[in-house]
């Protein structure tokens, strides 16, 4: 059952409280609204309270659909422009209960923008967010909403969304958007005011200055089509910013300013999450969660009430705004095919952000290597984080490694391989068998040993062969709808590379610009490789032959830089995933408000960017710098099962 809805419409200084159109109280004068959050949560709560809704409030708690459904949505309801956007009506205190606490009601506070065309249902396919960044994630300033991007980031390691990640101008949002087609848009930027005191955002700039007003952004982020919400993480941008976005079309605006150091904070953001790409209602998802914390402890600042919800008027909020189907079929698929893993990933984010463009810039060779040991560099995460993204834009990946024994030591060996991954996809994908069985029907390991022979006979054949197979076997998997389709092709992920003895020989004089394919269906290749070990000195060479040349890419695959890894350590702090093991991977870590930025650093700079730490080392530091008082700690997931225990 969804909250029945009661409207309270403010219309210059009176109000009125509806609901399914019949009048519950008012209209009445609005009370004072020049109250100051230093007077504490308690008397500032209870000020707003008074001043809007304590006459009609007897009322609506005396409605039956209120008591039947044990609870209540306030969609407060009054122009964009309006200065009553920048009160925190989420702080409403009754004068026994922050209205957002109360054990006995799940009051959820909306902000309800008047007009609006109706809002379509979502689309048959994995949700797609988009986390837009203004300026660096490492910017002091947007630090905050960069962590709010972090707990975010729970969509991509679960699956449960198609990710993105863009640092933007205004120029590039549009672009990004057109291509991207997002459901849900997570923007990182500062705020500011313009000359006459309207919130702007700025978005580095390329072709213009920057700022945009609400007006410009709502224009870039519908350039693809409907997007369905959009989370707000800026400084100073003001309460009215988000107001706009709704009344310039975006039909959902969340807008996060609290502290994710606070539980409240956290479990707001986290049920929103995974509400609005899941199929929960919004509205009573955000409200438990925001309930769930506050009932767990008092808090004696307003940063819990920070984070707030904006609805377009012609928001069907009891239907899930995308459908999750199809995102729960590809978790399903990434799981079979060894592509998940967790604890979340961190880094590499210049490596990732070349295989999201490997077709767009046509890459047919993209190498990560090292002039050294690629031992402790998360190489083999690294791939499978690839090939789930691969996986995500409808590309099928063939994921060569990692060993329990030896990696493929010649031509044959590695084209078996090949082929019997390429089986292995299609029977979890549920499509045709490949190409190759055409031509043995005697079963399985009569194809397998007649490519084999091939490859060792003539690798230029085999070459031919392969790649007019692995072309036939990207266009069958197109036709198995979403997430594939005609854009399918077929992406080959070789882990350790340097430790493919003739292999590497052979696939050497194999690789062209296209990869492994032809320039109308290429096949890309992405693989890890050191330049010293076993018969990496080959592929150095090659690499200085090849550095350069368009469709081949040779990023370096170094320890983290400081910042990259300080960030993403911080990000994993903030998901519980071992659940079997002990408690202290199951709690969440974060950096208290009183806490500068650099002590942090300094504390996680110990672990030296190594991106491997991070099912061990990285929680013995946390654990270190909590008794230090760097971090604090909190069992989100205790919390918010005892919520449950308790009301559900």
């Amino acid at each position: 059952m969804s909250l029945p809805r009661v409207r309270v419409v403010v219309e210059g200084d009176r109000v009125e409280v509806h609901h399914a159109g019949t009048p519950l109280a008012g209209p009445y004068p609005l009370g004072p609204v020049g109250v100051e959050e230093d007077r504490g949560a308690v008397a500032y709560g209870r000020a707003l309270f008074d001043a809007l809704l304590a006459p009609a409030w007897p009322a609506i708690t005396a409605l039956p659909e209120v008591g039947a459904a044990g609870g209540v949505e306030l969609a407060l309801l009054w122009p964009p422009e309006s200065d009553l956007h920048r009160l925190l009506w989420e702080a409403m205190h009754d004068g026994r209960w922050h209205l957002a606490a109360r054990p006995d009601l799940l009051v959820a506070v909306t902000r309800v923008i008047p007009g609006g065309p109706p809002v379509p249902g979502g689309e048959a396919r994995a949700p797609r967010v988009l986390f837009a960044v203004g300026a660096p994630l490492t910017d002091e300033v947007i630090r905050p909403g960069a962590m709010f991007m972090g707990l975010l980031r729970a969509l991509d390691a679960e699956g449960v969304a198609v990710t993105r990640v863009a640092q933007v101008s205004p120029e590039e949002l549009a672009e990004v958007c057109t291509s991207f087609r997002p459901d849900i848009v997570h923007l990182v930027a500062h705020g500011s005011a313009d000359e006459d005191g309207r919130s702007v955002l700025h978005l580095r700039g390329r072709r213009s200055d920057g700022w945009v007003g609400a007006a410009e952004l709502a224009a870039a982020l519908t350039a693809g089509g409907q997007v369905r919400a959009v989370v707000l993480s800026a400084c100073h941008s003001g309460a009215g910013f988000p107001a706009e976005l709704v009344g310039a079309g975006i039909p959902l605006v969340s807008a996060m300013a609290g502290e994710i150091s606070e539980q409240a904070c956290r479990l707001f953001a986290r049920r929103l999450a995974g509400a609005l790409p899941g199929g929960e209602p919004v509205v009573e998802a955000s409200a438990k969660g925001r309930r769930a914390a506050l009932l767990s402890a008092s808090r004696d600042h307003l940063d819990w009430a920070r984070p707030a919800l904006f609805l377009s008027e012609g928001l069907d909020v009891t239907r899930p705004l995308v459908e999750p189907a199809a995102a729960h079929r590809l978790v399903r698929l990434a799981d079979e095919l060894r592509l998940r893993r967790q604890p979340l990933h961190i880094g590499r984010e210049r490596i990732l952000d070349q295989v999201d463009r490997l077709f767009t810039d046509r890459l047919g060779f993209l190498l990560a290597c090292r002039d050294g040991t690629i031992r402790r560099t998360g190489g083999t995460r690294l791939l499978r984080e690839a090939g789930f993204r691969l996986l995500r834009d409808g590309h099928v990946p063939l994921f060569v490694g990692p060993f329990s024994g030896s990696a493929p030591q010649s031509c044959g060996e590695l084209l078996r391989e090949l082929y019997f991954q390429a089986a292995d996809v299609s029977a979890t994908l549920g499509g045709p068998a490949p190409p190759v069985y055409g031509r043995q029907p005697d079963g399985f390991e009569e194809a397998f040993a007649w490519i084999s022979e091939l490859g060792e006979r003539d690798p230029r054949a085999a070459r031919l062969t392969l790649a007019r197979d692995l072309t036939a076997f990207g266009e069958l998997m197109g036709t198995l709808g979403d997430p594939f389709g005609p854009h399918t092709r077929v992406v080959v992920l070789l882990d350790s590379l340097h430790a493919y003895g003739d292999a590497l020989t052979a696939l050497l004089a194999m690789i062209r610009p296209t990869g492994l394919g032809t320039p109308e269906m290429p096949v890309p290749v992405v693989a890890t490789a050191s330049f010293t070990e076993d018969h990496g000195r080959l592929l150095k060479s090659f690499s200085e032959r090849e550095g350069g040349v368009p469709g081949f890419a040779f990023p370096e695959l170094a320890a983290l830089g400081d910042e990259e890894a300080v960030l993403g350590f911080q990000w994993v702090l903030l998901h519980p995933w071992r659940r079997d093991r002990e408690p202290e991977y199951r709690r969440v870590y974060v950096a208290p408000r009183n806490v500068r930025p650099e002590k942090v650093r300094e504390g996680l700079r110990l672990l030296k960017g190594d991106p491997t730490v991070v099912d061990d080392k990285l929680y013995l530091a946390a654990q270190l710098m909590t008794l230090h008082e760097l971090f604090v700690t909190d069992d989100d997931e205790a919390a918010y099962a005892k919520y449950v225990e308790r009301f559900e």
